[in-house]
């Protein structure tokens, strides 16, 4: 359940990248999205740029873009608190999978949001099976 300070924070947010058109989705995660957050906490933002290159979509790619500073403190003056922002082009799949199920901020691009969270939610499962795996395999060494 969303409080008042959520729902200000999303209606900010909203207001924000409906201007920003290299954004193609952004969601709000972390303690806010979950509804723990403290007078304290940080808010955790994600975004996915639209792609720079010929890829249709960009999953853990080592790639800046120009803007990122901006939005960063752009997001820190207008909410008036510290902001933890992950570029979900560039973020491990494990991350950017627990983004994705926070709360969507903005979505433009459904097509390449779509094509992403399939993505990701895939490379994510194989990480934690993976991890499962290898530590299953040190259990029955000891």
């Amino acid at each position: 359940m969303e409080d008042i300070r959520t729902k200000n924070i999303i209606e900010e947010l909203t207001e924000y990248f409906n201007k920003k058109k290299e954004v193609a989705f952004a969601f709000l995660f972390g303690s806010y999205a979950n509804a723990q957050a403290r007078l304290s906490s940080d808010v955790d933002i994600a975004v996915y740029f639209y792609p720079k290159h010929t890829k249709p979509i960009e999953v853990e790619e080592l790639i800046y873009y120009d803007q990122e500073t901006r939005i960063w403190t752009d997001l820190e003056r207008i909410l008036k608190k510290e902001v933890g922002l992950i570029t979900l082009n560039r973020a491990p799949a494990t991350i950017s999978d627990s983004a994705i199920r926070g709360i969507p901020i903005i979505i433009k691009s459904w097509g390449i949001y779509l094509d992403f969270m399939e993505i990701i939610t895939s490379l994510a499962i194989d990480f934690r099976e993976m991890l499962i795996d290898d530590f299953l395999i040190e259990v029955k060494k000891t």
